[in-house]
């Protein structure tokens, strides 16, 4: 009875990150000539991420017809619709491309160092006549001086008026709530459930080097109030990836 709770013990934490139906695909990500450590792979079948390790390794439970989305900041996303055959192998093999941005041409002309040599090469125009002085200026808006008090001449423009209408609204216009991060992208869950619903087991224990028992405390460890819920929406998964990585840097740290 004892060996068979033991092993009921073991074999639950695997369970419990496992899918219905779905195997574990192995596979690994490559580039040419370039380190491909931390991409990230969704199955957007069923929205589960995995992070792949230094070596462009990780693991996803999926099945044929599931869709497979590669994406960093690095390289250019792809996707791969799974087959029976990408199963069979025992690891499978995906090339991302750099992502380059080309940039506009520009064109660098040589100076010579001679200050006086190179300011030859300026074109310039002197305004002999106020009529020039004023073609220049066409089309230019100008803002008229505030009449001055020929009483008390003065070189400084008179203060406007005070602007009540501004007075009033800075006392009396009632501010905008603050956004409730919490609320939004929890959804009455802890920030521990939602980011083990983002990442799977083997980001974790292999990523993050955790312990299974070591999960829940370091996800607890993670949380930061708003800080850390902001994380959690869509368009925050990199950020989410690099912060989990940071801490649990700082976490493995704290042990030694």
């Amino acid at each position: 009875m004892k060996k068979l709770l033991l092993f009921l013990a073991v074999l639950f934490p695997v369970l419990m990150f496992s899918q219905e139906g779905r195997k574990l695909l192995r596979g690994k990500v490559v580039a040419d000539s370039l380190k491909v450590e931390y991409i990230t792979v969704l199955n957007k079948n069923t929205n589960i991420k995995a992070i792949t390790n230094d070596n462009g390794l990780f693991t996803i439970y999926a099945q044929p017809a599931d869709t497979l989305y590669f994406s960093s900041l690095t390289f250019r996303p792809a996707m791969l619709v799974l087959v029976e055959d990408h199963f069979t192998d025992e690891r499978l093999t995906i090339k991302l491309d750099l992502d380059v941005t080309m940039l506009d041409e520009v064109i660098i002309t040589t100076l010579t160092g001679n200050l006086e040599e190179d300011s030859k090469g300026i074109k310039t125009r002197i305004y002999t006549s106020d009529l020039e002085a004023k073609k220049l200026m066409e089309g230019v808006d100008v803002v008229d001086k505030i009449p001055v008090n020929p009483a008390f001449p003065s070189a400084e423009p008179r203060l406007p008026g005070m602007d009540f209408v501004k007075i009033y609204d800075m006392i009396f216009k009632p501010k905008g709530r603050k956004k409730d991060y919490t609320k939004e992208y929890l959804d009455g869950k802890t920030f521990s459930e939602v980011a083990q619903e983002k990442f799977t087991y083997y980001f974790f224990t292999e990523t993050l080097k955790l312990k299974h028992e070591e999960i829940g405390l370091f996800l607890a460890y993670c949380d930061n109030g708003e800080e850390s819920a902001k994380l959690l929406a869509p368009d925050k998964e990199f950020e989410l990836t690099d912060y989990l990585i940071k801490k649990g840097e700082e976490y493995r740290n704290m042990e030694k």
